[in-house]
């Protein structure tokens, strides 16, 4: 009996298997951010996760293999939303105060966002768990090539660059915190001036 020749899909096909693909994974991510968001953590559940997406826990197993994968991409896309934004050319023009004001600027549109606040909540919780691989890491060398992108004029060295971009990043989000907590009462205008003052005086500190 003659063997039937296998099939192979064409590239279109192959194209549009991984356009659904991706467009699951979103969901099930923007899923995630959403009930975080609107509840806490302890709000994103199995169960949740799954009825928020439209999708069975087993097809969100096949995506992502489970809640923890699910949560490093949660931060993943914060990460990655945070690059694509400095990308822009606009962000390395002009003087050093232009670029600390745009950037300490789109920094904290950043981090009132919601991936940000969701990327929060994770990395709050996650401290408490315990065993081998169950913290939840992010990569911070990768903001130093950022940074010595933007403030390429800069001569600090690369631990005094660190100091920058720890003493932006505590403090924007402690901003996020107040706001949630006291937003009546706290003038963000104000402190984005201060903290540019602050940026602007650490990179020149070289």
């Amino acid at each position: 009996m003659a063997r039937r020749p296998a099939v192979i899909m064409d590239e279109p096909e192959l194209g549009r298997q991984a356009a659904k693909s991706k467009a699951t994974q979103d969901k099930i991510i923007n899923a995630v951010i959403a009930l975080i968001r609107e509840g806490g953590f302890a709000a994103a559940s199995s169960t949740r996760i799954a009825r928020r997406a439209g999708v069975s826990w087993g097809a969100v197993q096949h995506h992502f293999g489970g809640k923890h994968e699910i949560l490093e991409q949660v931060l993943a896309r914060s990460h990655e939303k945070f690059d694509q934004t400095m990308a822009g050319e606009e962000f390395a023009r002009g003087s050093i105060e232009k670029r600390v004001e745009r950037f300490v600027n789109a920094a904290w549109e950043h981090y009132r966002g919601d991936e940000y606040m969701a990327t929060l909540e994770i990395l709050l919780a996650s401290r408490a768990e315990s065993g081998a691989g169950a913290r939840i890491k992010l990569n911070h060398q990768s903001h130093l090539v950022l940074w010595r992108r933007i403030f390429f004029d800069s001569r600090l060295p690369d631990r005094a660059m660190q100091d920058a971009i720890y003493t932006v990043h505590c403090l924007l989000t402690g901003y996020v915190i107040e706001q949630v907590l006291e937003p009546e009462f706290f003038d963000i205008k104000r402190h984005l001036v201060r903290l540019r003052l602050i940026l602007l005086a650490m990179l020149n500190e070289g």
